[in-house]
């Protein structure tokens, strides 16, 4: 079903209080209500606020819908003030992140060792290669994370955590910088992709990324940073590779991030990728979205609660 302009701020509203509904329903039989303190707690987070109107859009309207507590924001990208002119009116809502970009359009600083011949940033395969070969200089990293942060932070933003973009952040090199960086603006929170163990890795790039969030995990620990216990793909449940049952999407240690992309239908027409976003909108819109938070007993919150 595509998602006319119209209907998406009535199909928020009705999800939003079917989510009120539910966790009225649980309060008087079920201590793990959607909104009592004893359930498990699960961050659903949306990255690239900011990346194009309409990605926004959709963000906006999940949280609206309060079905989405987080998200982060890309300081360089087209959309980027058109959400932070949003973030006041959100605040109450959701978290609001750093979704450093190091991979598409320009950087904020010079940054030589992170761009192409033009002068945007390079591609993350040739990003991921100058991480490994020493071609990828700290102090430039260290800039441009400095300054993506802080064009957020003067826009009013009270930033809970960086995430990276593709996850870049978890890079060697990258990672350190990461640690370095977010001490001075006194941000405590960062995302580690962890799956919650290698044997949850499937296919090369997700054990690559596994072995990667490990590594940067170490360095982000020794520097004070916290994160979730572990992260999950909303696409695991809409695909079928995860079921819908108790325990699925929570974990007893901590928060666990459920990250997704939505969008609007005309986000998936003016910048198509890997992502369904407006499938995934209508995933966290649907019945089923809401039946998976009840099998789960989860308590949502944001990554202030991390």
């Amino acid at each position: 079903m595509i998602l006319q302009p119209w209907a998406g701020t009535a199909r928020a509203a009705q999800t939003a209080s079917a989510v009120r509904s539910s966790a009225r329903g649980h309060r008087a039989e079920d201590p793990g209500s959607l909104e009592n303190r004893a359930g498990r707690p699960l961050i659903v987070h949306a990255d690239d606020f900011g990346e194009t109107l309409e990605i926004t859009r959709g963000i906006r309207l999940a949280i609206e819908a309060g079905v989405l507590t987080s998200t982060s924001i890309m300081a360089n990208m087209p959309g980027t003030q058109d959400a932070l002119q949003q973030v006041a009116g959100l605040a109450d809502r959701a978290s609001f992140g750093v979704h450093l970009n190091l991979c598409e359009g320009r950087p904020l600083t010079p940054a030589r060792s992170l761009v192409d011949p033009e002068g945007r940033f390079c591609s993350k395969r040739a990003l991921a290669a100058r991480s490994v070969t020493g071609a990828l200089v700290l102090a430039d990293v260290e800039r441009e994370i400095a300054a993506q942060i802080g064009f957020v932070r003067d826009h009013g933003v009270s930033i809970s955590h960086l995430d990276g973009h593709k996850h870049l952040h978890q890079l060697p090199v990258v990672c350190t910088a990461v640690a370095n960086v977010l001490p001075r603006f006194v941000i405590r929170r960062v995302r580690i992709t962890r799956l919650g163990g290698v044997w949850r890795a499937r296919g090369a790039t997700l054990l690559v990324r596994e072995l990667l969030a490990m590594k940067a995990s170490r360095k982000f620990q020794r520097a004070g940073l916290r994160s979730p216990v572990r992260i999950i793909d909303l696409r695991a449940f809409m695909r079928g590779r995860l079921p819908s049952t108790p325990g699925s999407c929570v974990d007893p240690r901590g928060p666990v991030e459920l990250c997704c992309h939505p969008g609007t239908a005309a986000a998936d027409v003016h910048k198509p990728g890997s992502h369904g976003r407006h499938a995934e909108l209508e995933f966290l819109l649907s019945p089923r979205f809401l039946e998976l938070l009840a099998a789960n007993q989860a308590r949502l919150v944001s990554y202030w609660d991390v």
